[in-house]
This record gives C-alpha cells, sequence and structure tokens, in this order.
C-alpha cells in the first residue's frame, strides 16, 4: 500500500520454491501430477491435520509439522529449513483469502509455486447453480461481523466466509437490521466431503430457531439480499441524519453532505491510497471516504473525547472498520507516528491550520493532493496566505467555495434557509517517478 511502513525483509531462500498445494475436501485428496511429483520429493510438509491426513502415503519419508499457532511462526519454521525441498497444504485456492497472502509477504515470488484446487467459493456456486461473476466475496473470519454492513444493498448477491461470531443466525439479525428481510440465505457445509450438506433459509426462519444452529465449522454462506434496504448507503452522499453527533441527527460536528462530496471529489482517492482526515470530528467525510474506497486506508485524527466516541459509533455503524483507523489526539503531534500520506484533508485545525497546512503538505507523497476547508474569516486568511507562500510559488490552486440553501416550511411556504459558505482549497503536488518496481503481494 502506498505510503505505508517498511515491512519485514522476506526471507532469502535458498532452496528450490515452496510449492502450495490447493486441496478439496476429498480424502484421499485427487492431485495432478505437478503436486504429486512435488510431494513425493518434499522434505517437509506442512499443513493442518485434515490436509496431512488427505496426502498420507504420498511420501511417508519425509517430515510433517502442523501450521504453528501464531501464524507469524510460521516463518521461524521456514528459516530452519531453508535450503530443504518444503510442501504447505492448502484448502482450494491458497491465493483467494488463503495462506499465498502471508507467503507473499515472506518469500520472493520467484520462490513461491502454487498449484490451487477449486475454492470453497466456486464449489458453492457451482453447487447452487449460480452464476457469480458479480458475486462479492466477504471474509468475516477472524473479523467483527460489522463489516457485513459496508456491503449491504438490496439485489446482492454475496458469499461469506465466516467463523464462530458471523454464524447464520447473526447474519440474519445484520439483514434483519438492514431492512433486508426477504434476503434468501444458503448454507454450504463440508463440500466434496462423505457429509456434504446445503441448506436454504430465510431470514426469518433463521431468527424464529431456538439456540444456535449447528453448523459444520467448514462451510461457505452464500446471500440474495431483497429487501426495501435503505439503512446502509448505496450511492456517494451518506444522509446527513444517518450519523450520530450527539446533537440532533446530522447536526453536530460533521462535514455536511454537499461539502463532504465536493471535498472527496477534489481529494480523488485511489485504491491503495493511505488517507489523513486531520481534524475529523464525528467522522463524516472520514466514514464517506472509507465508504467508497475500501481499498485505501484513512486515518481520522480527532482530539476531542465525545467527537471520538460519535467517530467510532460511525465508523461502526458504516461497518468501516477495516480500513478506517481513530487516531487520538492534536495535530500535527498525533501524525508523526502515521505513514505519510497520498492525500489530506484538513477539516478541523483549532486556530493553527497554517502551521497544518505547511506540516501535511511537507508529509504529503508525491502526486498526492491536500484539500482543505475554510469557515471562519482567518482561516480563510489562512488558506490564501498557504497559496500565496513560496511553498506554493510554482503550484496551482484550485478554489471552491460550496454555498447551500436548504428548504424549511414556513407556516405553508417553502424558505431556502442559507447556510454558512465553506471555501476548499485542492492543492495537487507534482508527482515523482520511482524507480523501484512494485512487487506486491496479494
Amino acid at each position: 500500500m502506498a505510503g505505508s511502513p517498511p515491512t519485514t525483509p522476506r526471507i532469502d531462500w535458498t532452496g528450490p520454491p515452496l510449492t502450495v498445494i490447493g486441496l478439496s475436501g476429498k480424502i484421499p485428496a485427487p492431485l495432478e501430477p505437478a503436486a504429486l511429483e512435488a510431494l513425493q520429493q518434499a522434505e517437509l510438509i506442512i499443513g493442518s491435520e485434515r490436509h496431512l491426513e488427505a496426502v498420507l502415503g504420498h511420501n511417508p519419508k519425509a517430515k510433517t509439522r502442523p501450521y504453528p499457532s501464531p501464524l507469524g511462526e510460521l516463518r521461524t519454521l521456514l528459516e530452519h529449513h531453508n535450503g530443504k525441498r518444503v510442501v504447505l497444504l492448502a484448502s482450494g485456492d491458497p491465493l483467494y483469502y488463503g495462506i499465498g497472502g502471508y507467503l507473499g509477504r515472506t518469500l520472493a515470488q520467484a520462490d513461491l509455486r502454487f498449484l490451487p484446487a477449486l475454492s470453497s467459493i466456486q464449489l458453492a456456486f457451482s453447487r447452487l447453480g449460480l452464476c457469480w461473476q458479480d458475486a462479492r466475496v466477504v471474509s468475516l473470519h477472524g473479523r467483527p461481523l460489522q463489516r457485513l454492513r459496508s456491503r449491504l444493498g438490496s439485489g446482492r448477491l454475496l458469499a461469506l466466509l465466516t467463523d464462530h461470531r458471523s454464524q447464520p443466525q447473526a447474519i440474519a439479525r445484520e439483514l434483519h437490521t438492514a431492512r433486508l428481510e426477504e434476503s434468501q440465505i444458503w448454507i454450504c457445509e463440508a463440500l466434496e466431503t462423505p457429509t456434504e450438506r446445503i441448506r436454504t433459509f430465510s431470514v426469518a426462519e433463521l431468527l424464529a430457531l431456538k439456540g444456535n444452529l449447528e453448523v459444520d465449522p467448514l462451510h461457505v454462506t452464500i446471500v440474495h439480499t431483497r429487501g426495501e434496504g435503505g439503512v446502509q448507503p448505496e450511492f456517494p452522499g451518506i444522509p446527513d441524519h444517518l450519523f450520530s453527533t450527539g446533537d440532533l441527527p446530522g447536526r453536530g460536528m460533521i462535514s455536511k453532505r454537499e461539502v463532504r462530496l465536493n471535498a472527496l471529489s477534489l481529494l480523488q482517492p485511489r485504491a491503495g491510497d493511505v488517507g489523513w482526515d486531520v481534524g475529523a470530528g464525528c467522522g463524516g467525510l472520514a466514514v464517506e471516504w472509507a465508504r467508497w474506497n475500501p481499498l485505501g486506508q484513512v486515518y481520522a485524527v480527532e482530539h476531542h473525547n465525545r467527537r471520538i466516541d460519535y467517530l467510532r459509533h460511525n465508523r461502526d455503524q458504516f461497518g468501516v472498520d477495516a480500513n478506517l483507523r481513530v487516531v487520538e489526539g492534536t495535530a500535527p503531534n498525533a501524525l508523526h507516528s502515521l505513514p505519510r500520506p497520498n492525500a489530506v484533508f484538513i477539516g478541523g485545525s483549532e486556530g493553527a491550520l497554517y502551521s497544518l497546512l505547511e506540516y501535511c503538505w511537507q508529509q504529503l507523497l508525491p502526486g498526492g493532493r491536500l484539500v482543505a476547508s475554510a469557515v471562519t474569516e482567518q482561516s480563510r486568511v489562512d488558506l490564501m496566505n498557504f497559496c500565496a507562500s513560496d511553498t506554493l510559488s510554482t503550484i496551482e490552486c484550485e478554489w471552491v467555495q460550496v454555498q447551500v440553501s436548504r428548504g424549511e416550511t414556513l407556516g405553508s411556504h417553502l424558505v431556502l434557509r442559507p447556510k454558512a459558505p465553506v471555501l476548499l482549497l485542492s492543492v495537487h503536488k507534482p508527482y515523482t517517478p520511482n524507480p523501484e518496481p512494485s512487487n506486491e503481494p496479494c
């Protein structure tokens, strides 16, 4: 991810490429010739108990080891067997929400060879006879169930990888809360094993069950969402009243919808970007930013305790905790430990706007954008002085003033009440090519 801190160096692997074999649920496992050859030549085979049982007999002389817990200790195990012929066993496609991501951060791509099987997602859709090119896959395994909320909308096909916190009844409760009560839910269990089972439920049926539904740990949940919806946003421009602020809905410390959309259009966030929202208030802009840029990482910086509570509540309410991090503290001190940003929005400054502009511009990566807002006359002066400073002497500033009037009823008549105008400054930092080639793992 752009702007992220350096990671642990990859292992300098000296042996033949480490082979990662994806297995189906069948025992014994059907193997392609390349996978069978790798197993027969292996000096070390790593896998779960179920996986090791599935390949039992192909190479009785090889050492076998279970995956260590925590998984981070796998690096130590590999380092101790550097130079050996090593095989790792995984379920389905190791590069699809599997061990492949971890290995890509631990070894160079040239030191890895992947031999996948069909993923559980592919198998589930094939059993149901559903086309899945438009499906959205959501991994809730080891993740909070609330992350599902950012994917909920009417008429969607979802494939869910779950754990004990995201069992079918918990998913049904989320669908009910999102007003998607007409949704259909399929639970596909133990696929390609002798105990394979597929069951279909409505939301009402799952909610009516007494006690927990018994489900095989190896299962995939498919959901076709239907219903009125409207609880979770499905298009940019989240209504102000949906945010919790402590005041009347939508009237507290959030950037209002028209300002949010204009500011984000000036920021132009991209996949993989690191963003700072400085003076985030109750999180209106930060939530909207994270909601529509799920492959970016947003840091919302706020020092006011009560606003931080509502910021966290709004983050969880809209299911964006995966890519929205709340940073407590006052800028610029609270910014020192953050990865350098590709995009910065300054919405609150506690009277120190000019110095914040200078610091954030210095930290902004080449090719990035800085957008700042001003309502008071002093903050407008700070924006204009910054634009006229030597720092931006060769850079063009873009100015947008957002002036909104909201309709109200006075007696039986419509009255348009003007809101305070908000001045936006947008500055683009010239791009400097990076000579280092990208080698980001999955």
